[in-house]
């Protein structure tokens, strides 16, 4: 995977980041930033077109606390307006792809310890006022 930022074509771009998202998984704890902003205008006028970035968040201190040293890794490309339908579709489907294996947060657990702390204070409270 490239360490370096640079820019990939489209479909290169959608194989590093299912790449991303398989090692990201691979791990036990993993980020995969995704960002997208409009590309910046250049002098030669063209149609529209979006920077796409990824990214598996990895800054240098992060990378430094680590045990096993990584590198951080950064793609991203350019998709223009007559692209983008095509490339939306299979952004897409990759980025659901990637997410399967997350679980949902338990709620449930932390609403739990919540009521327990509360149970106590009032406990300690009803003996201190009897």
């Amino acid at each position: 995977m490239p360490t370096e930022s640079h820019r990939l074509p489209p479909s290169e771009f959608l194989t590093h980041l299912t790449r991303l998202f398989t090692t990201t998984h691979a791990s036990t704890h993993g980020t995969v930033l995704l960002t997208q902003k409009p590309s910046p205008p250049t002098s030669t006028p063209q149609s529209p077109s979006i920077l796409i970035r990824a990214t598996n968040g990895l800054s240098k201190s992060r990378r430094e606390e680590k045990q096993r040293p990584k590198s951080r890794v950064k793609i991203s490309t350019v998709v223009t307006l007559e692209d983008s339908q095509v490339f939306f579709t299979q952004y897409a489907e990759v980025c659901k792809r990637g997410m399967e294996g997350l679980r949902r947060r338990d709620r449930k657990a932390k609403a739990k310890k919540k009521g327990k702390k509360k149970e106590k204070g009032k406990v300690a409270g009803e003996k201190g006022g009897a």
